[in-house]
């Protein structure tokens, strides 16, 4: 437990934080709610400017927003053209969205009342969105389904890079699918996912497709998981760069393979996103036989190559 912490339980009393989490969500959200009420009552309007000036949330980006959002566009109508269906998300998502079942330290999110949090990966809420529709049954996804959006993103961690931001444009793609034998359903989710990116870099950048691939826990076979999505890989994109790295087994947050996207031309070799399969939909669903794929690529970084 951090200093403020326990200098505000040495002040209120050891219980203070085990009775708000005793507190039912609606009772929680109204106390909450009545917090920042009477903080704001006793805020001046030149408190606020003061706040705004010290905060690295909510500052603008300076990046050309015409420009932003024409890329935008441009990647949501290849993704369409491909039956990877976009999705316009809501600036926040349920409470607990990363961290539940992603392995996301809850810090990291700019948590909010009624019970929600500031969107802080895209792919977890299309996750999300897809085990909903699969739970109610409005979705047959046995021969695979695809989510794309694009979205800011807002993250609390400090990085000391220059070049990253607090808040910055992410583009998600979630693919979910029924298992079958052979790992087929796995094969067409993946196929499915980097044809998708090699044909934005080609068209949008007139440059290739490169993938560094690195093997993950998570299925028992992983050496034969490994070489069957790299067969699948070679054989689907015969013009595409494809590395196997050394495996990492310890990182538990991919599952079988987790690979990253390069894009090469006169340029260089520029890493651009990243991705993998999860256990996400399996864990909501409560169902070993989901499988989910996520990827995600910097709309930001794009912009200033």
């Amino acid at each position: 437990m951090n200093k403020p912490i326990n200098r505000m339980k040495h002040q209120l009393g050891d219980d203070l934080f085990q009775k708000l989490k005793e507190l039912s969500p609606s009772d929680f959200n109204s106390f909450m709610l009545e917090v920042y009420r009477t903080r704001t009552d006793s805020q001046r309007p030149s408190d606020m400017l003061r706040s705004y000036a010290s905060s690295r949330f909510s500052k603008p980006s300076e990046l050309d927003p015409i420009a932003y959002h024409q890329l935008e566009a441009n990647m949501l109508e290849l993704a369409r053209q491909q039956d990877i269906q976009p999705v316009l998300l809501s600036p926040v998502a349920p409470l607990g969205n990363c961290s539940s079942y992603g392995t996301v330290d809850q810090n990291k999110i700019v948590s909010a009342s009624r019970s929600t949090e500031v969107l802080a990966d895209s792919t977890n809420m299309m996750a999300t969105i897809a085990a909903d529709r699969i739970k109610r049954g409005i979705w047959n996804h046995n021969e695979g389904a695809h989510l794309c959006s694009t979205h800011r993103v807002i993250r609390a961690q400090h990085f000391n890079s220059a070049d990253a931001f607090a808040h910055f444009g992410l583009y998600g793609m979630v693919s979910v699918g029924k298992a079958k034998g052979s790992y087929e359903c796995e094969a067409n989710l993946l196929g499915k996912q980097l044809r998708y990116y090699q044909a934005l870099f080609y068209s949008r950048f007139r440059a290739k497709l490169s993938v560094v691939i690195e093997q993950r826990s998570g299925y028992t076979d992983g050496d034969g998981f490994l070489r069957r999505m790299a067969a699948v890989m070679e054989s689907q994109l015969p013009e595409a760069s494809f590395t196997i790295q050394e495996a990492n087994l310890t990182n538990g947050y991919y599952q079988g393979i987790n690979f990253k996207l390069f894009m090469t031309n006169q340029h260089g070799n520029t890493e651009i996103g990243d991705g993998g399969f999860v256990d996400w939909t399996q864990i909501m669903l409560g169902n070993r036989k989901e499988r989910c794929l996520i990827s995600g690529i910097g709309l930001d970084r794009l912009l200033m190559i």
